[in-house]
C-alpha cells in the first residue's frame, strides 16, 4: 500500500540497503544486511526469518514512553513479535533518513508512519484529532521521530534493538481518507 500520505511499508529498508552497498567492510555490510532482513521479515510477519537476525537471547530497551522497558530473552521477544503480528502491529512505514554503522551496530534514524483505528486511539485516551472530534469507525495515520539503535551481537547477529522514541506516537495524526 502506498499513497500520498507516504505509508509504502516496502520502502522500510531501502535507505538501510543503499548504505549497504556502499560498505566496504565485509563485517558491517553483513551487519547491515541483518538489520534489512529484520525490517523485511517484521514488515512482512514473517516470524521465524525475523527471528533468525537475534542472538539467542535478544535484549530489547524502548526509551522515551511513559512505560520505559522492552521485552529481554528469546522467549519474551518471540511472544512481542507474535502479539504485534496477531493485532497488525507491524503494519508500519519507517522512513530511515540516517543510518550509521561500524563494527558495533547500526543506527537508524527517521519518521516512523503507522496507520491506527480511531478505536485504538480512543483505547489510549485521544479525544480529538487537529480539533475535531475522534471517529471511532475513521482511519488515522500517526507519525513520529524515532532512533533505533542495533547493536552487533555474536556471530554477526543482532542483540536487540535499543529504541528511542523522539516524539510521542500520537502526538501527530492525520485522519485517512
Amino acid at each position: 500500500m502506498s499513497d500520498d500520505l507516504g505509508f509504502d511499508p516496502e520502502r522500510t529498508w531501502l535507505a538501510v540497503e543503499a548504505r549497504m552497498e556502499q560498505e566496504e567492510d565485509p563485517i558491517v555490510k553483513a551487519l547491515l544486511g541483518q538489520v534489512r532482513d529484520h525490517m523485511r521479515s517484521e514488515i512482512r510477519g514473517e516470524f521465524d526469518a525475523l527471528m533468525a537476525t537475534l542472538v539467542d537471547e535478544p535484549q530489547y530497551h524502548l526509551w522515551g514512553l511513559p512505560t520505559e522497558g522492552g521485552p529481554k530473552g528469546r522467549e519474551a521477544v518471540a511472544s512481542f513479535y507474535r502479539d504485534m503480528f496477531e493485532g497488525g502491529g507491524n503494519r508500519f512505514h519507517f522512513e530511515v533518513e540516517r543510518v550509521f554503522a561500524d563494527r558495533a551496530g547500526v543506527v537508524t534514524e527517521g519518521a516512523m508512519r503507522q496507520p491506527m483505528a480511531g478505536t485504538i486511539l480512543a483505547a489510549s485516551g485521544v479525544t480529538e484529532v487537529s480539533g475535531e472530534p475522534l471517529d471511532l469507525e475513521a482511519s488515522y495515520l500517526a507519525v513520529w521521530q524515532l532512533l533505533t539503535v542495533w547493536p552487533a551481537g555474536e556471530g554477526g547477529r543482532l542483540l536487540g534493538e535499543d529504541i528511542y522514541f523522539g516524539s510521542p506516537p500520537m502526538a501527530r495524526l492525520t485522519r485517512l481518507p
